[in-house]
């Protein structure tokens, strides 16, 4: 099970044109890479977890791997301080979005939507972030880290494995593969973190790239594009 997970998040990571097969056509999570548009993409979509205000003049979406060191950094030193100025404001809103690196990570953002209150969707991911130096790296598939997270917020065992199994959470890991490829595909991720920041008002002034911000920069940094970004909608 480890090896075919692994082999099949390094196929979407290399192929520019994988689309995940569904079993179902009914998959609310489903589309495929050439039925969403740059604009969509960078705009909140149905199944987006926010934070902030959704009318908000200014829209931040960080995409991410739990198991990401420089993504970790960011929400333990950084992020508090951004949510704190600029999202309880309601300045910014703020989208985070899976981009799994490894089986952990994959494994991890399956468990995320296990927590179906914003609230506690936020707060599992922050309790990963801030766990990450307790990860065992002499075996890569070890997730005590995600069993201990899980039982302290009451995440009984029977349902810990049913979120992280592949079968039996299907529509869930059809998910993540498939934001992962459109990721790719649409927006040419390879790396987290990454960020988009844009004005909030359903339109794409500029390239992707254009309002792309790549790894761990610091509040300052944030700070800059943020403030400039806001004047431009006072």
């Amino acid at each position: 099970m480890t090896f075919r997970l692994l082999l099949l998040l390094i196929f979407i990571s290399f192929n520019s044109y994988a689309v995940v097969e569904q079993d179902s056509s009914n998959n609310q999570y489903t589309q495929k890479i050439d039925e969403i548009t740059l604009k969509e993409l960078l705009s909140p979509l149905p199944d987006d977890k926010l934070l902030g205000d959704p009318q908000a003049p200014i829209l931040m979406i960080e995409y991410a791997s739990l198991t990401c060191y420089h993504c970790s950094l960011f929400h333990k030193e950084v992020f508090p301080k951004i949510k704190k100025k600029y999202i309880d404001t309601g300045k910014m809103l703020y989208i985070f979005r899976h981009f799994p690196l490894d089986y952990r990570g994959l494994k991890a953002a399956m468990l995320s939507y296990c927590y179906e209150k914003e609230e506690d969707y936020f707060n599992f991911n922050k309790a990963v972030f801030n766990s990450i130096d307790s990860w065992s790296y002499s075996n890569l598939s070890d997730l005590t880290v995600l069993q201990k997270i899980a039982l302290l917020s009451n995440l009984t065992k029977e349902k810990f494995e049913h979120c992280i199994s592949e079968k039996k959470n299907k529509e869930v890991f059809d998910k993540i593969i498939n934001d992962k490829s459109l990721a790719i595909n649409k927006l040419g991720i390879m790396a987290t973190p990454i960020f988009f920041i844009k004005l909030n008002n359903g339109e794409l002034y500029a390239e992707h790239n254009k309002i792309k911000h790549e790894g761990y920069r610091t509040l300052e940094y944030f700070t800059n594009v943020i403030d400039k970004l806001y004047m431009k909608k006072l």
